[in-house]
């Protein structure tokens, strides 16, 4: 059995339903859920933790409608003291930017839409912050849904490279192969200068128990063999922790190019 570098678990289960760690410092976010979630990565040999920074409905370091304005201190504390919890729990995090499309009538509303600029210098002082502590940064949550080109994430991902410096790894999260009832083909490349590519496989997690182990691990190693030799990262997969979740994550770990999976195995 393979033993990947990352072992993550995005979605666990919270009072018996599904839950997703992107915000656990979001809107409506409790110490008993990110408790929970600790507890189960700790349960279940996951080692890394991924949370969003930008939804336009749910999370945000600024205070609505004014991203890149008046700091929201007490949602910027809530960040900062759950990634030292996570960092003292012996686990690693990952920040992913942004998450998209655009919510119009959102409490957060606009984030996407701001200039180039402004979001250089978001990611610029939150890399100065957190680059301690923080172990991989991703441009964002479906960076290919929110109209955001290959070219601009290669030119962002740059861009992260620069501010992170040596010891991260930088990619973004993308669902980048589809199936077009005869085969397996690419929707969006992969990053061309990211150093890990993590990956929502091309279902809808809710229907991912619909979906063999081999079913996935085939489209996983077409993502492989397309990916330019960088490193994929198979982080969303499966909504439940179901059998069939747990055979699908044995089969992805055992995909040479896979250095992370989405789960329990």
């Amino acid at each position: 059995m393979s033993n990947p570098i990352i072992r993550s678990s995005l979605i666990f289960p919270y009072r018996g339903q599904p839950w997703v760690s992107w915000y656990l410092c979001g809107d409506g976010s409790t110490d008993d859920q990110r408790n929970a979630h600790i507890a189960w990565c700790h349960a279940n040999n996951c080692n890394t933790v991924i949370l969003n920074l930008c939804n336009e409905e749910l999370m945000s370091l600024f205070q609505p409608h004014d991203f890149m304005g008046t700091l929201d201190n007490r949602r910027v504390d809530l960040l900062a003291n759950y990634v030292f919890k996570l960092r003292a729990e012996g686990l690693f995090v990952a920040f992913a930017f942004y998450d998209g499309p655009a919510i119009p009538g959102g409490r957060y509303h606009p984030i996407l839409a701001a200039s180039d600029m402004q979001h250089a210098v978001f990611i610029k002082e939150v890399c100065r912050a957190f680059n301690p502590y923080v172990s991989i940064y991703l441009l964002g949550c479906e960076s290919g849904r929110y109209g955001w080109s290959s070219d601009r994430v290669e030119q962002f991902i740059f861009h992260i490279k620069q501010c992170a410096g040596p010891g991260h790894l930088v990619g973004a999260h993308e669902q980048s192969v589809g199936w077009n009832g005869k085969g397996w083909y690419m929707k969006r490349r992969v990053p061309r200068n990211a150093d890990i590519h993590c990956y929502e496989t091309s279902n809808h997690p809710k229907d991912g128990d619909s979906r063999t182990a081999a079913s996935m691990a085939d489209e996983v190693r077409f993502l492989v063999a397309n990916a330019g030799g960088i490193p994929v990262w198979v982080a969303e997969h499966n909504l439940y922790d179901s059998a069939r979740s747990r055979e699908q994550s044995r089969a992805i770990a055992e995909i040479p190019g896979v250095i992370g999976i989405p789960g329990p195995m």
